[in-house]
């Protein structure tokens, strides 16, 4: 994907406000071994990219009169108030460099667990690997998991391509106990005994 942009020649909250008004969103790029460069990226095309590449995007930066540079997203500020991108961070990339992003992980088959409840404690791997390799996600199946039962990093399927920096041990997901306050609500639908009255003295 292409996203077009242009060299920013002003710097500044004031300046920052004005291009977002104009529809155009304040990045800078950083080069290996050079000057990180400033520029203006065309709201409606990086939007695009977040919806089909994701977070970990890469795509290409599109400068009139200079030569594409494809670059990652390394990070992005998003408004709290409203839909809307305040500033990036891309970093250029060089043919085969390795890259380090963190990939998220999503559990599938979770509706299908009925006995205990799914807790996931990781969230996402952070990995090395070359641009073409990077993943979207990786995706953890639970469905057949019961009370005490639990799924690592070791159990995530990764190409050899990625090199996954956390331990391969470490829990990302288990299935645990109801608590007591969930089986209380469990009973509440249980129908109570009726009252008995008791008979009218003589």
């Amino acid at each position: 994907m292409k996203v077009n942009a242009e060299l920013r020649s002003e710097i500044g909250t004031a300046s920052a406000k004005r291009y977002r008004k104009e529809h155009n969103i304040p990045a800078v790029v950083y080069n290996k071994g050079e000057e990180a460069t400033s520029i203006l990226l065309n709201e409606k095309d990086f939007i695009e990219v977040l919806k089909k590449l994701g977070k970990n995007g890469i795509f290409e930066v599109v400068v009139e009169g200079e030569k594409p540079k494809q670059v990652i997203i390394k990070h992005y500020q998003s408004s709290a108030i409203k839909v809307q991108i305040l500033d990036v961070e891309l970093q250029a990339i060089e043919k085969g460099q390795k890259l380090t992003v963190t990939v998220p992980i999503v559990l599938k088959g979770t509706e299908n667990v009925k006995l205990g409840m799914v807790s996931q404690t990781l969230n996402e791997l952070e990995i090395e690997t070359t641009p073409e390799n990077i993943p979207t996600e990786f995706t953890l199946d639970v469905s057949t998991l019961t009370i005490g039962d639990s799924l690592t990093v070791g159990d995530i399927k990764i190409d050899k391509s990625v090199t996954v920096f956390d331990e391969q041990d470490e829990t990302v997901v288990i299935v645990a106990q109801p608590t007591a306050l969930e089986e209380e609500e469990e009973t509440t639908d249980e129908a109570a005994e009726p009252e008995v009255i008791g008979e009218k003295a003589e």
